[in-house]
């Protein structure tokens, strides 16, 4: 095993050379290049150490010192590359290959298996907060390449470690660099939902597949089946990674540490609220970390680092989703960055903050950060935004096929109001008028002064409707049709608050979610806003439609110029004959 725990020990530049040199050589196949690069550049390191210098011999020794498995493996990946191998000799030593398949370089232009690398500084940053102690089990569940186990046992030779993968190409690089860099790991090739419950470990790692649902989850069928009996809070829509979680978990022993690599929306959505809540209620989440965009090579989504743990009275919550050094196509976190990550863990800061149960209970059991890191906002006279609506539903979710065919060429007393008709917080006098509506959507119907909110995606847009007795509007999906209590508040008291700056930073306050932030209605129920006095209101209130109607008309101004600079050749009088031009 080549062992050298040395900082900066490998020459990153020459890594980059044979990178190149393998990009402009080799011949695309149907497999990753990721993988051919990798056994490209192996081959090349057993020929030299072995002094082999053309194809048979190569072929020879593949067959009589490697693994039939492993034999069959090179083959299928290598296919017609094979003198790439010799042409790597020619240029580079044998220190020069071994840096390469240490560093294991990701620059893959074809990358239909690149799911299964973890981010280098992820693994840095997970074997950080792990801790990994003398003679711990360690395991990592979905190991794919290695990547965290092989930088975790190089750093900790005397500890167990444990992968398991289910994908053989992966599974066979993994075990090389295993031999080659750290040989007290055991790789398994298998089923992560076929490792018997008994068999428990100190740490364990995860960075399981994003995105799937429970129905989709069939490897894991038998576990899930039984963990439903456990566990009522599972449900068929729930995310398949709190599945995951439930299994590392199970594999934890009373006193251990582990960490999942998860998506950001299964930190909030409402369908896996109930097993959030199990989760905390059994004290299990020890800290929750918004990790920034970009980390990985498929995918611009940020995702969120979980860390379990048994007994906790409180979650560490951490946004580290600006923590780290930007770049054009992929973002990295650096070694500062993790110093000022575990920082974090220790000390309170705008980015981090301890939460107790009972706060994040009143939080719908949302674990993501934001949520809790917000300046909270006390006002004198504050009250729950919910004591003052009488009625609250979300628009008509209506496909575009079908909107279509309800659309009516001319006027009707019946319009649609869809989000891009609220402009600078007014609704459009254009909006498309409709042949008929049937009347199971009547509830989706905007009722006159009452309050618009769009549920979906920053800034959120806020309108109070104005609807005429004889007219009917329908509202979109994406809208919060909100009726106020007119004895308590004023609509549009309730607009111009919401348009203040104190107001946006309430509204983002109890959004979730980085790509597409949103706000369920629950939280909107929750909010606590102010609310002076009615005759304060109102003045509040006609001030603000004042200033509206003032905008509104220079905006009439605008389009009547607009308008004018259109006709002035012809008020002028010029000839619209393109040959009075030449």
């Amino acid at each position: 095993m080549f062992k050298d725990n040395s900082s900066n020990k490998y020459d990153l530049k020459v890594v980059e050379e044979i990178s190149l040199k393998l990009t402009t050589s080799i011949k695309r196949n149907v497999h990753s290049d990721l993988m051919l690069k990798y056994i490209l550049v192996y081959l090349g390191y057993i020929a030299l150490d072995n002094k082999i210098d053309d194809n048979d011999q190569l072929n020879s020794f593949i067959d009589y010192n490697l693994s039939k498995i492993r034999s069959q493996f090179i083959k299928e990946i290598v296919q017609e590359n094979i003198d790439v191998v010799f042409e790597l000799t020619k240029l580079f030593k044998k220190n020069d290959l071994l840096a390469y398949l240490h560093e294991f370089p990701t620059d893959d232009t074809n990358r239909s298996k690149i799911e299964y690398i973890t981010p280098k500084s992820l693994s840095k940053l997970a074997n950080r907060i792990l801790n990994i102690n003398k003679n711990d089990d360690v395991a990592d569940f979905g190991s794919g390449y290695g990547n965290f186990l092989t930088l975790a046992a190089e750093q900790n030779e005397y500890a167990h470690f444990y992968g398991i993968d289910l994908d053989a190409f992966p599974y066979e690089i993994s075990k090389i660099r295993s031999e080659l860099f750290a040989n007290n790991i055991e790789y398994k090739l298998g089923n992560m939902f076929d490792v018997p419950l008994n068999k428990k470990f100190d740490k364990i790692f995860s960075n399981y597949p994003f995105g799937k649902r429970l129905i989709h989850l069939m490897d894991g069928a038998d576990y899930v089946e039984k963990l439903s009996k456990r566990m009522p809070e599972i449900k068929r829509i729930t995310s398949s990674d709190w599945i995951f979680n439930s299994l590392i978990v199970d594999h934890l022993k009373d006193t251990g540490k582990a960490i999942a690599i998860m998506t950001n929306g299964s930190t909030w959505n409402s369908f896996d609220k109930n097993i959030r809540e199990f989760f905390i209620k059994k004290g299990l989440i020890e800290a929750v970390i918004a990790l920034p965009s970009k980390l990985f090579e498929t995918t611009a989504i940020p995702a969120s680092m979980v860390v379990f743990s048994k007994g906790n009275e409180s979650v560490r919550m951490i946004d580290a989703s600006n923590i780290c050094m930007q770049g054009r196509r992929q973002n990295t976190i650096s070694n500062e960055n993790i110093n000022h990550i575990m920082n974090l863990f220790k000390n309170d800061a705008e980015e981090a903050v301890s939460v107790d149960l009972n706060t994040i209970k009143d939080n719908e059991y949302v674990l993501n950060p934001s949520r809790y890191l917000n300046k909270t906002v006390s006002f004198e006279n504050g009250v729950e935004f919910g004591s003052l609506i009488k009625r609250i539903t979300r628009g008509a979710s209506i496909s575009a096929r079908a909107l279509d065919e309800m659309v009516s060429d001319g006027p009707t007393d019946i319009q649609y109001l869809m989000l891009s008709k609220i402009q600078n917080g007014m609704i459009s006098e254009e909006l498309p008028y409709l042949k008929s509506i049937d009347s199971k959507l009547n509830k989706y119907c905007i009722g006159n002064r009452n309050l618009l909110l769009s549920k979906n995606g920053k800034p959120f847009k806020i309108a109070v409707a104005e609807i005429g007795e004889c007219k009917t509007v329908l509202g979109s999906g994406n809208l919060y049709i909100i009726e106020l209590d007119e004895e308590k508040v004023n609509p549009y008291f309730i607009k111009a608050f919401f348009d203040s700056e104190v107001g946006t930073s309430v509204l983002n306050s109890i959004a979730v979610g980085a790509r597409i932030p949103n706000i369920s209605a629950g939280s909107l129920k929750k909010l606590i806003i102010p609310l002076p006095s009615m005759k304060k209101q109102n003045k509040i209130a006609n001030m603000y439609k004042a200033k509206q109607d003032e905008i509104k008309n220079l905006e009439l101004k605008i389009k009547k110029a607009q308008d004018d600079l259109q006709r002035i050749c012809e008020k002028m009088k010029l000839s619209t004959s393109y040959s009075g031009f030449y």
